[in-house]
């Protein structure tokens, strides 16, 4: 090693005091002590550990809220439609109405996993916007059952377009449902047959029952 090269360098903090000492001990026994402001020396740091920006590109229809990790996404999606065929069983119900519904899962790798599901107040969006215990089975606090499926070959973020209709249209069973998740206290059999004429706004003044939860609570996965 060439004589005079550094040995250690030593940060002395000092939380009295708005500058940092710093000492460089070389290899020739030599000290050489500098003193710099506090908040010069945490920009330095700045520079060295600051990450490129991570850009999502054009976002698809629907897409409520967004966060990006080193290995995938978090994405929450809003229906862009209030009426969607869905199925209870083997029975089909076309043009079936639909609260606002939020829909939220994990990208990794070109799968989807960790779905989750909730209905939120109509209108537009803020983090304070209101939850509701869901009404349909298949449920469970958020979580959503999505059975043995798939889904793969999500590697972009625009083939996010469809998946709101993908996931409605797996079957509902039983699975989670409880009469008392909505003001009616339907069996579930009854509660798809009286909703399937309705108004989608008929969800609020009849059948939704608050959970006490906001969309800030969903997005970051709380149940």
């Amino acid at each position: 090693m060439m004589a005079g090269s550094i040995r250690k360098a030593v940060l002395h903090l000092d939380p009295l005091k708005s500058v940092v000492k710093t000492e460089l001990v070389r290899e020739d026994g030599t000290h050489e002590v500098k003193h710099i402001p506090g908040g010069a020396l945490a920009n330095e740091f700045k520079t060295h550990i600051r990450m490129a920006p991570v850009r999502s590109g054009l976002l698809p229809p629907g897409v409520a809220s967004l966060t990006a990790y080193p290995d995938g996404w978090d994405v929450t999606l809003q229906n862009v439609t209030d009426r969607c065929t869905v199925w209870y069983h083997k029975t089909v119900y076309p043009d079936f109405p639909l609260p606002r519904l939020l829909l939220r899962c994990r990208m990794k790798g070109g799968m989807l996993n960790g779905f989750q599901m909730a209905v939120c107040d109509a209108g537009s969006l803020s983090p304070e916007t209101k939850l509701y215990r869901f009404p349909f089975p298949n449920v469970n606090g958020f979580s959503l059952c999505v059975g043995t499926n798939q889904f793969t070959g999500y590697d972009t973020l625009w083939k996010l377009r469809g998946l709101m209709h993908r996931v409605l249209s797996l079957p509902f069973g039983d699975d989670y449902y409880k009469p008392d998740c909505t003001r009616l206290g339907l069996s579930a059999r009854e509660l798809f047959e009286h909703l399937k004429d309705k108004d989608p706004a008929y969800y609020y003044s009849d059948v939704l029952i608050p959970n006490g939860k906001t969309l800030t609570d969903f997005i970051r996965g709380g149940v």
